[in-house]
């Protein structure tokens, strides 16, 4: 994942400094580089996965069974007890939240092609690839070697921090243990990807009601 991710997002670096007028077209740039990164990375771990000699089963991607349907009330929980942990931590400190002047401007070159590429893989491949990365291939090979609350604190440490962003710290740490939960109480890892995706949808459409309010 580090490496696909310096070549993918180094090149989209390189091109907003090196190519004429590219700053102009950073939003669109961004909108092409995220859904080829999040299918880069997918390629590798299926490519990691045969050259082990397993597959996506293996993983934690076996077959669903209706106990998913548990997730309409569990998903509403995590959601409540992150945004509670978010608000915990920081109201103390007086974290401000985004001004929305700024985000009125940085929407003001989004145009509908943009938005469907940015849902499509903030909703669809992201959910897929990280939860096979954290909650399959990290926390599935850390369970093997020591107790499930270690296996399961590493990887939500590892997921909220892979994202860069310190003032959501509180609130990924959390989606992370419950997402963890999740994949371990319906041993599969769709129950994650189901919920990490209705985590993203419902993100997303806050931030395009800000931006279209």
């Amino acid at each position: 994942m580090l490496g696909v991710s310096v070549v993918v997002f180094g090149l989209l670096v390189a091109a907003v400094l090196l190519v004429p007028d590219a700053r102009e077209h950073v939003l669109v740039l961004l909108a092409l580089a995220l859904p080829v990164h999040g299918l880069a990375v997918l390629a590798v771990l299926h490519a990691g996965l045969r050259l082990a000699g397993t597959g996506w089963g293996e993983l934690g991607f076996r077959r669903p069974t209706a106990q998913l349907w548990h997730l309409l009330w569990q998903l509403p929980v995590l959601l409540v007890a992150a945004l509670a942990v978010q608000a915990l931590v920081l109201l103390p400190l007086g974290a401000e939240p985004p001004v929305e002047d700024e985000l009125t401007e940085l929407a003001a070159g989004v145009g509908p092609g943009l938005v469907v590429a940015l849902l499509l893989t903030v909703v669809v491949l992201a959910p897929l690839w990280e939860e096979a990365l954290f909650r399959g291939v990290l926390q599935g090979g850390l369970r093997r070697r020591w107790p499930l609350g270690v296996a399961v604190v590493v990887s939500a440490a590892a997921f909220a921090a892979a994202h860069g962003v310190l003032v959501l710290l509180p609130y990924l740490f959390t989606v992370g243990v419950g997402l963890a939960v999740l994949r371990e109480v319906h041993r599969t890892l769709w129950a994650s990807v189901l919920a990490h995706a209705g985590n993203n949808a419902l993100a997303s459409a806050s931030v395009l009601a800000v931006l279209l309010g």
